[in-house]
């Protein structure tokens, strides 16, 4: 099979400059939506809020970093340290619990606004009324209320639809569809008629907003400072949002810090209220005793077993203040409360205390991690699961300590029961006012002791600092970080690019139609012979005037010159070339027509036959008859002479197809069209057939055997891409000796290989002549002309 190739370099499979040009045809819709977006992206620039960000710094202070080791026995339960307690006060900043509190100490479930041409502007602080409100309606978060302000006693109440909804004095109770609330007025200089706009907010979805809203990360790893932010219109009401969040993190801590003595205190307290009382008992007893005995004071040996007595009562006291403040200790083991843990300022073992202490720890790093996790979170099972390991080495301590303050209170009353039997010896009225005297030195010993803890508990309560500290208070940047006209016009050039680019790469992914001639050899491997443009809308007939230096009169020469290449070996008698394509209108018969009279021009002498039986336009082409023709001789009535017409174009010779035969196969397969093909070949230089589509009927084929060459026309937005699939058949299985492609009607304002057309580098503009006919107009003359 001899297909035509062309001699040109295989191109590569991306041309940048195919790309762009592929976009730059639509320039147009580029410019348009441009436009459109950047004048978009200035309205919205308009009308948009101004954000602004402000942010504070806060100092973390790390009591763990610089301390010794004097615990070292905990260093195995010590799982949190440096970064990991910055981390947890990351989130306490960032917890609902806090949110809360701000939200309700600065009100923010009202806000005011001054309504604006452009857009509303928010009264932070700034408002000349406040309301508070004690019940509202669901109305109220839904719909925005007005307030006009009439006088300094006096103000009007209106609805979304600013309908007055009432006339009332400040301060006054007011009980509508909003719910229940007072107005006051804040400004006594307010502008008398100003209206005032009210919007209430769900406390529920403020704390959700805010928790959402605030920034808090580390500067840096290796420091524990913390920064602050958040992003508001209002720089005022962000600065004052931080201020308070950071308030009330420093009380939070401090509450936290201050538990442990507050419970010393208590403990102290409720023991000093019953030692009272027994002190006062026994005071009376000893005066009430010394009034009926007549005793005034105790002799010499009464004193100093007294003072024995005295002294192994204090320390028995001491230990039985231990063992109560150990089995304190116990209570809250067994208790499994989370909260803080025990006092520890009457633990008089250092390792018992640090035990406590870290317990304290523990406790309060899983109420702060409870508040922002879920339960069954790792994070707070390891916290528990360390909870449980300094328990069980807080009872083993308090088991040891509890054996050694038993035998040390034993030891004591044994000291008691040998004291006894020496006051036994004295006499017995002296004997009973010791044992009076002994039961008051006992309660004031407590008492004195339990006043001493107190004292030392609250000057621990007093010297309570927080371990924070505010580096940077809260400040908000010079001007607006959202948005920003630089990005904002960016982001709307990107889209104006973007959009028709889009529908354009969209509106080829739909197109089922060729698009050009890099489709075509792509998906059949076959080269294109030539190119035909899109017939020029002022030429109405269907004959080009091939004397004119028209583009698409020098493609009909071009494409004339490049039949020299096809199938070089054949004989020295006429060519025979047939036309077909896959379906009707791809312009065959056009092609057929005007290459058969640039082929006459030469001098050469050519017949057109006109086998397209069912639908023959060639006759009407030249303005001929089909009284008789093809079908008169396939069926014999006429002979080879007699079917052969003269056309207006010198040496241009038209086989008509004659009466429009039922049966065009059954004819064509007799074995006459090969004598007369055969006999024309011998008559004529060349020899045009021009056949039905073969992707339609049969006829073609039939024919294929008598030709030299086959020329498959492909339309340029007509020829479906699946209707190459025939051509690719024809090719595999070899049904023509000579298989080349014609690309016809190329519109080449809407190809995709506009610049990349047939002529190899020529050069001719669309239209233009190549001798002077017309002065070449300039580069956004030929851009408007390619384009229009």
């Amino acid at each position: 099979m001899n297909n035509f190739e062309l001699w040109q370099e295989k191109e590569d499979d991306f041309d940048l400059r195919l790309f762009f040009l592929k976009y730059f045809r639509y320039w147009y819709w580029f410019v348009m939506t441009i436009i459109i977006s950047l004048g978009g992206a200035y309205f919205y620039l308009q009308y948009a809020i101004p954000i602004y960000k402000i942010s504070a710094t806060l100092l973390i202070k790390d009591e763990k970093k610089g301390s010794t080791s004097s615990n070292e026995i905990l260093e195995e339960l010590d799982m949190f340290s440096g970064s990991k307690i910055v981390e947890n006060e990351i989130e306490v900043l960032k917890s609902q619990v806090l949110a809360e509190k701000v939200i309700d100490d600065l009100n923010l479930t009202v806000s005011y606004y001054k309504e604006g041409w452009l857009r509303d502007i928010e009264l932070f602080k700034k408002s000349p009324i406040s309301i508070n409100y004690t019940n509202l309606k669901a109305i109220a978060y839904q719909d925005a209320l007005y307030i006009r302000i009439i006088d300094t006693q006096n103000f009007e109440l209106l609805d979304e639809k600013k309908s007055i909804i009432g006339k009332y004095i400040y301060t006054q109770a007011l009980n509508n569809s909003y719910g229940s609330f007072r107005v006051f007025l804040t400004d006594p200089k307010a502008k008398i008629g100003e209206i005032i706009k009210v919007r209430f907010g769900r406390r529920e979805s403020l704390v959700q907003a805010f928790v959402n809203k605030i920034q808090v990360v580390l500067i840096n790893q290796k420091s524990t400072v913390l920064q602050l932010s958040l992003e508001d219109a209002v720089p005022e009401k962000g600065k004052a949002i931080l201020s308070k969040l950071i308030d009330v993190y420093t009380f939070s801590s401090l509450e936290d810090k201050n538990s442990e003595a507050t419970n010393t205190l208590r403990f102290i307290g409720e023991r000093l209220q019953l030692i009272t009382g027994e002190l006062k008992d026994v005071e009376k007893d000893v005066e009430q005793y010394k009034t009926a005995q007549g005793i005034t004071d105790l002799s010499a040996e009464g004193n100093l077993f007294l003072e024995k007595v005295k002294d192994n009562d204090a320390k028995l006291s001491e230990v039985d203040i231990q063992l109560k403040v150990l089995e304190g200790v116990e209570r809250y083991l067994a208790s499994e409360q989370n909260n803080v843990a025990p006092a520890t300022l009457m633990v008089n073992d250092p390792i018992l205390t640090s035990f406590i202490e870290k317990l304290g720890e523990l406790e309060l790093q899983r109420e702060k991690t409870s508040r922002t996790v879920q339960a069954g979170n790792p994070f707070l099972e390891t916290i528990n699961n360390q909870i449980a390991n300094t328990k069980q080495a807080i009872r083993e301590s308090i088991a040891n300590q509890k054996k050694g303050l038993l035998i040390t209170r034993n030891s004591l009353k044994g000291n008691n029961n040998r004291f006894e039997s020496a006051i036994r010896t004295i006499p017995r009225k002296e004997r009973e006012f010791v044992n009076i005297q002994r039961q008051q030195n006992i309660k004031e010993s407590l008492y004195l002791l339990l006043l001493q803890k107190r004292e030392e508990t609250a000057l621990s309560y007093a010297s309570t600092v927080t371990d924070s500290r505010v580096v940077d208070t809260p400040h908000s940047t010079p001007g607006p970080v959202k948005p920003t006209p630089k990005t904002i016009y960016l982001v709307a050039l990107l889209i104006g690019i973007i959009v028709p680019a889009g529908l354009i790469n969209f509106r080829d992914m739909l197109n089922n139609k060729v698009q050009s001639r890099k489709d075509i050899e792509n998906a059949t491997g076959l080269a294109v012979f030539g190119e035909i443009a899109l017939k020029p809308k002022d030429n109405l007939g269907s004959l080009i005037d091939l004397s004119s230096r028209s583009f698409i009169a020098e493609q009909f020469r071009v494409l004339r010159t490049n039949l020299q290449y096809v199938n070089k070996n054949i004989s020295v008698k006429g060519t025979v070339m047939l036309f077909t394509s896959s379906t009707v209108g791809e312009g065959k018969s056009f092609v057929t027509v005007n290459l058969a009279a640039s082929l006459a021009v030469l001098g050469k002498k050519v017949a057109v036959l006109e086998l397209d039986l069912r639908k023959p336009k060639l006759s009407t082409y030249l303005g001929e008859t089909r009284d008789i023709g093809l079908s008169n001789y396939l069926v014999g009535t006429a002979n080879e002479t007699d079917i052969i017409k003269k056309t207006k174009v010198n040496n241009l010779f038209l086989i008509s197809s004659g009466p429009i035969p039922p049966n065009p196969a059954e004819l064509l397969s007799n074995g006459q069209i090969r004598k007369l093909i055969e006999i024309y070949r011998d008559t004529f230089d060349y020899v045009l057939i021009d056949t039905p589509p073969v992707g339609l009927v049969t006829d073609a084929t039939i024919l294929s055997p008598y030709v030299d060459t086959c020329f498959y026309l492909v339309r340029h937005e007509v020829t479906l891409k699946q209707n190459l699939n025939i051509l690719i058949e024809l090719k595999k299985f070899d049904k023509f000796k000579s298989l080349n492609v014609i690309f016809n009607g190329v519109n080449y304002k809407n190809s995709q290989g506009y610049g990349y057309g047939y002529g190899y580098g020529y050069g001719y503009g669309y239209g233009y002549g190549y001798h002077g006919d017309k002065e070449k107009p300039g580069l956004w003359n030929r851009i408007k002309n390619s384009l229009s």
